[in-house]
């Protein structure tokens, strides 16, 4: 029996299109959907195909949790909400990210309860195009995930993914290395899932010591799924080039610069990435075009070896 339960978090400000632009891989994600005004974003929850809406109401954050474990979900995304993300403090002596940070208000840096999928769909984005990983969370959704609540479709949950044959994932033009990992995630979490209660640096432990996941892969899941203001990405194509071209107008950017800059931020490195992302700031460079907004960033890092 499906049920739906709903509550309010006191969430305020929060602008949807900044702060949930990235929980869908790409505009035709079976798995979300997106407006001005909700987002919505199905998964497997306790065993079965679940949803949760959000919408804004007044100066809280309204939530409906759908499915047959409606009220579990409910109390599960309250606490994850409540996770502090340290926005309304935020202040920096940098006048530029300062007045970014007024610019871009109601970018907020939430944790939410799909971190299995947020791993599985950033590990597919390893070292290829996003456009290549859209297509293949796309396609292992619809062939091996579940129909959810209000018309969408949850990924396959670990039991599911863990026993698939390698070579009918590689089929859909998935490379050996990330059908692997995905594969040693999903065996992983058959024992050992990704808990809501688990700090930053348990998940950080947790997802590194599984083969197939590096340091790309963990800080983008701790970013973009845990809500970590201070996950400071490394081995991205892009980033380093618009870190270092907005924090010190120098358009060639490395890893060890691009800490190097972000390293007065610390405690707030993902939120400076974040804007700097939202900022949709064009770095003069013709062979590294800058990353589109709405997707998380193409990995060239060499995740770590199978």
């Amino acid at each position: 029996m499906s049920h739906q339960v709903t509550f309010r978090a006191p969430l305020h400000p929060i602008h949807f299109a900044r702060t949930f632009s990235l929980q869908s891989l790409g505009r035709y994600d079976p798995t979300a959907e997106q407006s001005h005004h909700h987002f919505r974003k199905a998964f497997f929850y306790r065993g079965s195909p679940s949803a949760l809406e959000f919408r804004r109401a007044d100066d809280h954050l309204e939530t409906t949790a759908f499915g047959a474990n409606a009220p579990a979900l409910a109390e599960e995304t309250a606490l994850c909400l409540a996770q502090q993300d340290h926005y309304t403090t935020f202040q920096t002596p940098d006048t530029g990210i300062q007045r970014l940070h007024w610019q871009l208000a109601g970018l907020r840096l939430l944790r939410f309860p799909w971190l299995y999928e947020t791993t599985c769909s950033t590990i597919l984005q390893q070292r290829i195009r996003t456009v290549d990983a859209m297509r293949a969370w796309r396609r292992i959704t619809q062939r091996w995930g579940a129909e959810a609540p209000l018309g969408l479709r949850a990924f396959p949950p670990h039991e599911t993914l863990a026993q698939i044959p390698s070579f009918q994932i590689e089929a859909l033009d998935i490379d050996i290395k990330r059908t692997r990992a995905l594969l040693k995630f999903a065996q992983e979490s058959k024992f050992h899932p990704l808990r809501p209660d688990m700090t930053f640096s348990q998940l950080r432990e947790h997802l590194l010591r599984i083969p197939g996941i590096g340091p790309w892969t963990t800080e983008s899941v701790l970013g973009y799924g845990a809500g970590d203001p201070d996950a400071a990405i490394p081995g991205d194509l892009h980033l380093p080039h618009l870190v270092c071209y907005a924090l010190a107008g120098e358009p060639e950017g490395s890893d060890e610069r691009m800490m190097e800059l972000l390293d007065p931020f610390r405690g707030h490195r993902f939120r400076i990435i974040r804007l700097l992302y939202e900022s949709r700031l064009t770095v003069p460079r013709h062979r590294q075009p800058t990353p589109h907004p709405n997707s998380i960033p193409d990995s060239t890092t060499p995740e770590t070896q199978l």
